[in-house]
């Protein structure tokens, strides 16, 4: 689940797979990524940069800045992806 409020507040939810239950990483905890806080965007270079004020994690990402490349598929999905070099992910996502 990702929700973006209309004040500038967003968070996210994400549960992997029983199989990847001990994943774990600066976003995931033991399977489970959730954050929350702010975030800004940038329509021209279409990035969304989090601000981090709280997650699962704690200090691995407390208090930093996630920017993200976003895109919108021509049936309105959200396709949001690392802006870092060294990180190939990529999450779309459905309006509900």
């Amino acid at each position: 689940m990702l929700v973006y409020t209309r004040d500038g507040h967003m968070s996210v939810q994400l549960m992997y797979p029983t199989s990847a239950d001990t994943l774990s990483n600066e976003y995931v905890l033991k399977g489970y990524e959730a954050s929350f806080g702010s975030y800004d965007v940038d329509e021209t270079a279409h990035t969304v940069t989090h601000h981090v004020q709280g997650s699962i994690t704690r200090d691995l990402l407390l208090g930093k800045d996630l920017p993200r490349k976003f895109e919108f598929t021509p049936d309105g999905r959200l396709i949001i992806r690392s802006t870092r070099p060294d990180e190939h992910w990529f999450v779309t996502w459905a309006h509900y």
